[in-house]
């Protein structure tokens, strides 16, 4: 079981963080060659009161591209989905924080990184995010 300051203890032992709040960080991941991928990871609280981690990667500005192309090209990922923040197109994933050991967390920030840098490749042909 997994609490917010353990999940920020253990991004920080592992990543450089870029930025931080009381509930934010910020980080990159390297994905493939060169690339390179923004990770923004949020404490959240759902409906239920429960704490979750959202774990979201930047795509491209929501005016660039097409959005029926870019909601069909995320619906091939098997977890996550696209969203919308300040104009900036996003993949984004969440995981409970109670029902999650800290050595889980790798997975869902490779996932999201991966999906968001393919998506931005394919939909902009840029490495900005």
């Amino acid at each position: 079981m997994a609490s917010w300051d353990d999940l920020v203890s253990y991004v920080r032992v592992r990543y450089e963080i870029m930025r931080q709040s009381d509930e934010e960080l910020w980080f990159n991941l390297p994905t493939r060659g060169e690339r390179t991928q923004l990770v923004v990871v949020r404490q959240v609280v759902g409906d239920d009161g429960h704490a979750w981690a959202q774990i979201s990667s930047p795509i491209c500005r929501v005016a660039d591209v097409d959005l029926a192309e870019l909601l069909t090209l995320a619906s091939a990922s098997v977890v996550g989905g696209v969203a919308a923040t300040d104009g900036v197109a996003v993949f984004r994933h969440s995981v409970p924080l109670a029902d999650a050991e800290l050595g889980d967390f790798d997975r869902p920030f490779r996932v999201v990184v991966a999906v968001a840098d393919d998506l931005e490749e394919k939909l902009t042909g840029g490495d900005e995010h």
